[in-house]
Formats: structure tokens, C-alpha cells, sequence
């Protein structure tokens, strides 16, 4: 046994073995599957294989391997500490993305970089010491075939296990990540718990397995067609053809629901009251703390995240080619009706490649407005007020009797959620059983929510004198991401459905200058709605002229009203997880899993 420990041919097994650990220790557990454990550290030395052969120095594989695993360590440390969510290979094509996110991150990059400091530089030990050992293993491989063999059989292997097949990637959930043995279908609810249970690299791979999209095994255009034929459209069409003003409120959320923290006023008083007069919603939301794209993806398309993995952004893995030009989408159907239609963005054109995506529906006009006069911005970013001058001047000027859809996308209630991200506040903490740096981060945000909901206010005392029938639909995309809020008493009932439902549940008002009373009495059953309906919903009751899909959406309202990838929820409030619907929910789910790869999926 000592005579192998001192043999340098140990270290050559041991030394990416050692990596590989370090590797996985952030996830850390003494419950991983094995079988998964096992995949992993077959991926793991088939990549350092083909790493071997190209630069036949084993040294120099050493230390490539050794960088890209602390890379990736680095980037997982610091997306749990912002987001709450662990790294995902799809993370790879932010790279365009990172100087947008640096700057939303950068008031408390420290911050947190310092909490996670003593972890990375423990990693960064581990891989220091296996470089130094490395340097005194000066092997080379310099025999043609064997570089050859190496390369091609650790190739095949990374090829099985990563280019997307649909029998391929079934059997590896099903073998390796227990896809079909799920009894307890919360689990899927929280993508952090794959990485615990399975590890760091097979998380990542069990994510990526998930994220692809097939063919549905169902899927028939005749049974499309057949569906199609049988959709009727309801007769309601109160909503007649008005302007559209859309306020894409950015993590808008009824804080006022936490019991165990209370503020001096009310922080959504004027939504709360706006509910009596317009259509409220309970959404669930596709996202929690973030990617806002895929909110924004689902209202303006009708297409559901569900149908798509954990980690899937459309915009981002579908909306990458002209194959998507004049793609489906409620901006074809309102250009279809001779409207204009407009679209004002305070982030970059290149963030989630939604440039692209406007490109495609063929939106008029769309802005990037990335820097406005100092005394605009509020809390590091454009104010909630800029943005209600911004839509109020737009309709001053706006021609007569032409129809006009105009949404915007808010900024000011964006992490981070620091107390000193506001100069002085108009509310104020009068009671919290959190702690300082919880209920610190709630006022911060509270503060940007009070703001946006000041403006909503206004928004529709303008538009109530507008002389044109006009509608304001307002939703927030997500709840925040804020270290500790998901251990709160709110999000841990003791009910694993209704905690994941409060999760990603967020709110919506639709408000118009006109009588709607017909819509109000509907609106007493029609209680969830989620982005991708929404929309389908106020389109269904204008008098325009729709497509079939979007027809046979609203015709679904009553079997699914709101849903995203963890759990829907019927009209009478009743909570599933979505990957365990039955009877005419699943087949409404199927379904539309079909007509979603027919229009969404080239």
C-alpha cells in the first residue's frame, strides 16, 4: 500500500479524483444518489480524457481543468448568493449578458463576494495544492494512438450524455435522476434540491436534460386541426378596441401580506383599492427573483414555461434565427387589427437577447433607453415616476383614433434591496419580528413598491380624462429575490403546494376609462390568471379578429387558470403540482404542449 502511494501513477487517478470533490462540495450531501454520483465522475474524467489528448502534457490538462472548475465554482458560489439558484450550463451564453448583470449586482457584489470569500479561498487552496503536485508529474503523451483512442472514446461518452436526443436524455432522467420513480412531486419545485441530491456537475446536466424540447410522443397535426375546428369564441367582447397600456411593474408584489413585519402606511394602497374598480388577478409567475425575460416571454406570446425546462430562457435558446421572423405572438395578432404597437425598455437591447425577439413579432417601434439625466434615476435606477411621464407624454402626443398598444418595462424596485439604496425613505418599519438585515432589505424594497404603486395611482387618474377608451394592464413579473424571505413564516405553511404557490405568486389589475361591469361580473370566477393568459384573456374580450390558438387558450381559462412548470391552480383556488395534473387537465396540458411545439418551437 505505501509502495502505490509513493508510485506517481496513483496521482494521475487521484489528482482529477481530488478536483472532482472539490468540485462537488458546495453541494455537499451524505443522501446522493449513487447512480448519479457515479455519472458525474464519469463526465467528469471523460471531459478531463479529451482535455488529456489535445494538449498531451498532463500538467497542462491539470491546470485547464483546475480553471474552469474554479470558474464555475466562483459563479456558483455567487448565483446562490444573489439569486438563490444554482449554476446551470445554459449560464454559459450570458457571457454577451455580464457587464448588463454587473452593474444590477454591483452595490452589493462585496457584500456578498465577502460572505462567500472563506469558501472560494478554500477551493482555491485545494486547487493551488493539486497544481503544485501536477508540476512534478512531467508526463507526456506522445504516442499518436493512444491520444487518439482517448480523445474518441472520452468524446463519445460527453457526445451520448450531451447532444440532445429525445430517447437519449429519457433514459438518463429516468436511470440516473430517477425521473419516473417521483412520488413526491414538490421536489420539482425547487432546482437547488437536484444539485443537493444529485451533486454539483449532475445537477447541472440533470437541469440541462430537463431544459431541452422535444416532440411531443403525442403530438399530431391532425389532432391540432381537430381541436382547432372544435373552438368557439365566447360572445363577450366588452372591451371593445381600446388603447393598451401595459406597465411591466418589475417585481411588483403586495408586501403588505407579510404578518410579521409592519410598516407606518400601507405600501400597495392604491392597487388594493384599484381592485373594486378594474379585473384583479392572482398570477403565478414562470420566475422567482429573477428573469424577468421569460415573464415578459409568456405575456407577450401566450406560450407557457411550463412545457419548458428549469432552466430554458426562450428569448435566449429559441429566438436565435430568422426562422422565428413574424412569429406568433399577441403584437401579430394587434398588428392584424391595425395597431401600432410600441415597447420602452430600461435595460440593455443585448440582456436575454430580447432585441431579437422584438425583431421577430415585428414590433413598430421598440426603445432602449440605458441612460436618462441623473435626476430621473431613484434607488441606482430610472424612478417609477419617469416612467408614468414617459406613457402619459406618449398619449399626449399620440394621433387621434389610432390604436395603440404601448408597454413598458420599470426598473426602480430592481435588487439589490440595500438600505442605503434610497437616499430617504416616505415609509418606515414600525414593527418586525425579522432580523436587522431581513427587515432592512424589506423596507428597501417596500419603498420601491410603495413608489411604483404611488404611480400606478396616477397612471390611471390620467387615463380616466383620456378622451379615448383606454385600458392599463398591470402586473409584476416576479416576487424579489431577498436573502431569508423563503424562511419566513409567509412562505412555510406547512403546506409544500401552497408555500411553492406563494412563491411564485404574484398580482395583476386591469383598469379601464369606460364601463366594464360586464367584465367585473365575470371577474367574480375568473380569479387566476398567469402572464401567458392574461394577455390571451384581454384579448379574447376585445373586438378584434384573433387567431385559432388564442381562441382555444381562453377556451382552457376554466380547466387551467394559472401555471408555470412547479403548480397550477384552478378557478376555485384549488392548488396541483403541475407534473402530476389529471383527467382534463392533462389533456388540456397535453395539448397545448403540442399546439405550443406547432407555433413556438422551428
Amino acid at each position: 500500500m505505501k509502495k502505490l502511494l509513493l508510485s506517481k501513477k496513483i496521482y494521475y487517478i487521484l489528482l482529477p479524483f481530488i478536483l472532482f470533490i472539490n468540485f462537488e462540495m458546495r453541494f455537499a450531501s451524505l443522501h446522493r444518489y449513487i447512480p448519479a454520483f457515479l455519472l458525474s465522475l464519469i463526465m467528469f474524467y471523460a471531459f478531463f480524457g479529451v482535455l488529456l489528448s489535445i494538449l498531451k502534457k498532463y500538467k497542462r490538462a491539470i491546470i485547464v481543468l483546475s480553471i474552469i472548475c474554479y470558474i464555475i465554482i466562483v459563479a456558483t458560489y455567487l448565483k446562490v448568493a444573489f439569486t438563490g439558484e444554482p449554476f446551470y450550463f445554459s449560464d454559459l451564453f450570458y457571457y454577451n449578458d455580464i457587464g448588463e448583470i454587473l452593474s444590477i449586482v454591483k452595490d452589493t457584489f462585496f457584500i456578498k463576494l465577502l460572505k462567500v470569500l472563506p469558501f472560494l479561498l478554500i477551493h482555491l487552496a485545494v486547487i493551488i495544492t493539486v497544481i503544485i503536485i501536477s508540476h512534478k508529474l512531467d508526463t507526456e503523451i506522445n504516442n499518436k494512438k493512444q491520444r487518439i483512442v482517448t480523445f474518441f472514446s472520452s468524446l463519445l461518452i460527453l457526445l451520448f450524455l450531451f447532444v440532445p436526443n429525445k430517447y437519449t436524455n429519457k433514459f438518463m432522467l429516468n436511470v440516473f435522476y430517477e425521473a419516473d420513480k417521483r412520488k413526491d412531486y414538490s421536489i420539482s419545485a425547487d432546482t437547488i434540491y437536484y444539485y443537493k441530491r444529485y451533486g454539483n456537475l449532475a445537477g447541472m446536466h440533470h437541469v440541462l436534460l430537463e431544459s431541452r424540447v422535444f416532440k411531443p410522443d403525442n403530438y399530431s397535426d391532425e389532432k391540432i386541426s381537430k381541436e382547432l375546428k372544435k373552438v368557439e369564441r365566447e360572445d363577450n367582447k366588452d372591451l371593445g378596441k381600446p388603447n393598451i397600456i401595459v406597465v411591466f411593474s418589475e417585481s411588483f408584489w403586495d408586501v403588505d401580506q407579510l404578518d410579521d413585519i409592519k410598516f407606518d402606511k400601507p405600501i400597495t394602497k392604491n392597487f388594493n383599492e384599484l381592485k373594486e374598480k378594474g379585473l384583479f388577478f392572482n398570477m403565478i409567475s414562470p420566475s422567482y427573483g429573477g428573469i424577468s425575460a421569460n415573464v415578459e416571454y409568456e405575456f407577450l406570446t401566450g406560450s407557457s414555461l411550463s412545457n419548458y425546462g428549469n432552466s430554458l430562457i426562450p428569448y435566449m435558446s429559441l429566438y436565435n434565427n430568422s426562422n422565428y421572423y413574424d412569429t406568433s405572438s399577441i403584437i401579430k395578432e394587434l398588428k392584424n387589427n391595425k395597431y401600432n404597437t410600441k415597447l420602452v425598455s430600461f435595460a440593455s437591447p443585448n440582456l436575454f437577447n430580447c432585441k431579437n425577439f422584438y425583431k421577430y413579432t415585428k414590433i413598430d417601434d421598440v426603445k432602449f433607453i440605458e441612460n436618462v439625466d441623473q435626476k430621473y434615476i431613484k434607488g441606482n435606477y430610472v424612478s417609477d415616476e419617469y416612467v408614468t411621464d414617459k406613457i402619459i407624454n406618449e398619449f399626449k402626443i399620440k394621433k387621434k383614433n389610432k390604436k395603440e398598444f404601448y408597454m413598458i418595462l420599470t426598473m426602480q424596485a430592481h435588487m439589490p434591496y440595500t438600505i442605503d439604496k434610497y437616499n430617504s425613505y416616505d415609509i418606515d418599519v414600525v414593527e418586525s419580528k425579522y432580523s436587522k438585515e431581513l427587515t432592512d432589505s424589506l423596507k428597501s424594497y417596500a419603498q420601491g413598491i410603495y413608489d411604483a404603486d404611488k404611480q400606478l395611482g396616477r397612471l390611471y387618474e390620467y387615463i380616466k380624462n383620456y378622451d379615448e377608451p383606454t385600458i392599463i394592464i398591470f402586473y409584476g413579473d416576479h416576487l424579489p429575490y431577498i436573502e431569508g424571505l423563503e424562511n419566513t413564516k409567509y412562505f412555510n405553511t406547512k403546506d409544500k403546494k401552497k408555500d411553492t404557490f406563494r412563491k411564485y405568486n404574484t398580482q395583476s389589475l386591469v383598469l379601464a376609462n369606460y364601463d366594464i361591469s360586464s367584465l367585473k361580473k365575470e371577474n367574480e370566477t375568473i380569479k387566476y390568471l398567469s402572464p401567458d393568459m392574461l394577455s390571451t384573456y384581454v384579448l379574447n374580450r376585445m373586438d378584434i379578429k384573433l387567431s385559432d390558438y388564442y381562441v382555444w387558450l381562453d377556451n382552457t381559462k376554466n380547466t387551467i387558470g394559472a401555471s408555470n412548470k412547479y403548480v397550477t391552480v384552478d378557478q376555485k383556488g384549488k392548488i396541483y403540482y403541475t407534473n402530476n395534473l389529471k383527467g382534463k387537465m392533462r389533456q388540456v396540458s397535453d395539448t397545448r404542449q403540442m399546439l405550443q411545439y406547432k407555433y413556438f418551437i422551428r
